[in-house]
């Protein structure tokens, strides 16, 4: 299409090019844009250049979604045929609340959801076919990694098969239900259901009779409380 591209396994020749692509999970790619800036351009900054980018990379049968973060708490997706909606995560006395507001369609298929906890979130979303969908896609545009486009593959696809030297059978990294879902097996009696994987390190931690840290994501599953942490 034009662009110069930097990617792995090349991923040491940035002089000259225009756009960083970084796959993680294979069904995930990181799109970093105009390398030459020293700071983290939002999508409003971007939109009127590379807006045309996105709707070429979203006709292919490859992607399912784009992610566009305006901020480290605001979040476009965007679907091929089933318009766009924004996420939101606001930061208040009773802590983080989540947002769901579509506006020319709704990508997630979840309907409008407003000021829910990342609890409520997750139990608003998970028998979506992109579970948690709300909590994930806010903790994505908020990381300071995170591209200015981030694309999740469709079903079936993979983002790096032409780099792998042995045909994959299945893939990891998007955003569907069958990525998103992960079984866990313990041996120790758990107080509520697990959530997400990020809660596995408090929940060893106290298993083994150690200190959580201060300042840990996640929240152990061997007691009815929660403290109040990052969720990603």
């Amino acid at each position: 299409w034009g662009w110069k591209t930097l990617a792995h396994p090349w991923a040491f020749r940035a002089k000259g090019r225009d756009v960083g692509v970084m796959v993680s999970g294979n069904a995930m790619a990181h799109l970093y844009l105009e390398l030459a800036r020293r700071e983290r351009p939002w999508w409003p900054q971007l939109g009127f250049r590379w807006n045309g980018l996105v709707d070429r990379l979203l006709a292919l049968p490859s992607v399912d979604l784009a992610l566009l973060p305006h901020g480290a708490d605001r979040c476009e997706v965007r679907s091929r045929d089933r318009g766009i909606a924004v996420v939101e995560r606001e930061h208040g006395r009773d802590g983080v609340r989540y947002s769901y507001r579509p506006r020319t369609g709704d990508p997630l298929g979840i309907g409008a959801l407003e000021h829910l906890s990342a609890d409520d979130a997750y139990d608003a979303t998970i028998d979506s076919d992109y579970p948690d969908a709300l909590v994930q896609v806010a903790a994505l545009a908020g990381s300071p990694r995170s591209g200015e486009i981030v694309l999740s593959a469709a079903r079936g696809w993979d983002f790096r098969a032409k780099y792998e030297p042995i045909p994959h059978v299945s893939s990891h990294g998007a955003l569907h239900r069958e990525h998103m879902l992960v079984p866990v097996l313990t041996n120790a009696p758990v107080a509520r259901a697990p959530r997400r994987t990020v809660d596995v390190m408090p929940s060893a931690l106290e298993a083994l009779g150690l200190d959580v840290p201060a300042g840990l994501d996640g929240e152990s599953w061997l007691r009815p409380g929660r403290r109040k942490s990052a969720v990603a």
